[in-house]
This record gives structure tokens, C-alpha cells and sequence, in this order.
């Protein structure tokens, strides 16, 4: 067991991100007993254990998930045979898990420093939820005295997306100058490879039509493009700048904490 601890302290004084699984409960003759630990990395190794078995394997599955929502998740096993969550082992007994996320903040990338990319940090710095990132072809516009704080970049937005240091899990909005970058953006995120927690683009259906017909044509796949939030934001008739920020996060938030079927978006309205 100490060498779980020592493990967690390396990942953490590496800033590392990892999901915790924890044994909160065992009946009966399960293998795996209350305090029993497993380290899950994003690339699905594993350190200590909570069982072995397709117990540990439906973890490690559900780790995938956590790395992109950052929500805590607790699951009950009746390991008998029949029943539904008992993965097909028929050892006996009940085993209740409990997966966290451990690591950084996720990231918030705004492609738009206009005014509602600038309304956007300006509200999103007052929570310290999200590592925010920039970017945006305008140099004037794309600055640290714009956007304190934030990790900021400038230049044409495929140059942009290469060298920004994105990663798995990242909340992506986009509220550019018109739109005519955009088919580029969605490109260059997708052959980045990551999976995304969530891509909003804002406009009008025209433009949201235009602009994926335009990506479709560079190589963007469909699935790809179905996954993404256009128009961005809730239904809330949001105008001024400051308004359609708070409808775009308020979409971010729905969304992070499963509660999406409870509100109404602009993708929803404009299907």
C-alpha cells in the first residue's frame, strides 16, 4: 500500500494527470477489499490494483470517460452471476468503486479575440476552473494586455492550433471574426487527434451550413463535425457580448455536469 501513496506524490509533484480508484466497499469474497487502490494514467496504464479481472478492465473504461469530464464516479458490482453489473464474474459478493480525477485544470481555448472572446476570459477569470488559452490571427487583438493571464497566440490559426499545447479534454469555443477561418480550425483541431470535451462554434445556421461543408471538403469526417455545438450557447436570446458569453458558458456548464436534457441550446433550436 505505501507504494500506491508514493506513486500518487510523484504525479502530483510532476503536475500529472491520473484517475484514483478507490475500494470503498466489499462484501463476501470479493478480491478486491475495502481500501484497495489503482492509479489509472490517460494512456491506460495502471499502478496497484482494485480487483483484477473485467472489473479492473470496466475501470479502467470508465478512466477514459473521467479524463474528459473530470467528474468523480462511484459504481457498484454485484458479482454474481446474472446480474447486470457483474461483468461475468460470478465470485460473489458486492464491490463499490469510487473514481476521481487528479491533475490539472482543464483547458478552455477561445479562436476569437473580439469582443465576446475578450467578454469570455473576462468572465472566466473570475473562477479558477479552466487553464485558458487564446488564439486569434490578429495580433492587435490577440495580446497578453487583452487577454491577462491567459497563454495567448497569434498568426494564422493552422500555425496557431500545431504549436498550442493542447490536450485531452479541452472545452473549445470558437467566436471568430466572421467565420472564413473556421472550415481551417476545425481541420487543424481534428488532425490534432484529442478528444475534445466540447466544441462550440458560434454563428447563424447559414454560416454554421457553410462552414461544414467547407470542412468536409478539407477531410473533416462527419461524426466529427455532429459532435460540435452551432450555433454555441443556450437558448436565451442572448444579444450584447456579455450576454452570448454567458449563454456560451452556460452551455459549457450544462453539458460538464450531465445536465444538458434540462435546457434548452441554440444547436437544439436551429437543428
Amino acid at each position: 500500500m505505501p507504494q500506491i501513496y508514493k506513486k500518487i506524490a510523484e504525479l502530483v509533484n510532476e503536475n500529472k494527470e491520473f484517475v484514483l480508484a478507490t475500494v470503498v466497499n466489499a462484501e463476501s469474497s470479493t478480491s478486491g477489499k475495502i481500501g484497495f487502490k489503482m492509479i489509472i494514467l490517460p494512456d491506460g496504464k495502471t499502478f496497484g490494483t482494485v480487483g483484477g479481472g473485467m472489473l479492473e478492465k470496466d475501470v479502467v473504461d470508465i478512466a477514459k470517460d473521467i479524463f474528459k469530464t473530470r467528474k468523480s464516479v462511484f459504481k457498484t458490482y454485484v458479482l454474481k452471476e446474472g446480474d447486470v453489473s457483474s461483468l461475468g464474474m460470478v465470485c460473489g459478493g458486492k464491490v463499490q468503486v469510487y473514481m476521481e480525477y487528479v491533475g490539472r485544470k482543464p483547458q478552455l481555448v477561445i479562436f476569437g479575440a473580439g469582443h465576446i472572446g475578450k467578454m469570455l476570459h473576462r468572465i472566466l477569470s473570475l473562477d479558477d476552473t479552466f487553464d485558458i488559452l487564446v488564439c486569434d490571427n490578429r495580433p492587435e487583438f490577440a495580446n497578453e494586455e487583452n487577454f491577462p493571464g491567459a497563454l495567448v497566440s497569434s498568426g494564422d490559426y493552422k500555425s496557431c492550433i500545431k504549436s498550442l499545447p493542447l490536450r485531452n479534454g479541452a472545452f473549445v469555443v470558437m467566436v471568430t471574426a466572421g467565420g472564413k477561418d473556421d472550415p481551417v480550425i476545425l481541420k487543424s483541431l481534428y488532425e490534432k487527434k484529442l478528444d475534445y470535451a466540447y466544441i462550440g462554434m458560434i454563428g447563424s445556421t447559414n454560416r454554421r451550413n457553410k462552414c461544414f461543408s467547407e470542412a468536409k471538403k478539407l477531410g473533416v469526417p462527419e461524426d466529427f463535425l455532429n459532435m460540435i455545438f452551432a450555433p454555441i450557447g443556450l437558448a436565451i436570446n442572448a444579444e450584447t457580448p456579455f450576454e452570448v458569453a454567458i449563454s456560451i458558458i452556460g452551455e459549457i456548464i450544462a453539458y460538464k455536469k450531465g445536465a444538458l436534457n434540462n435546457v434548452k441550446t441554440e444547436k437544439e433550436v436551429h437543428k
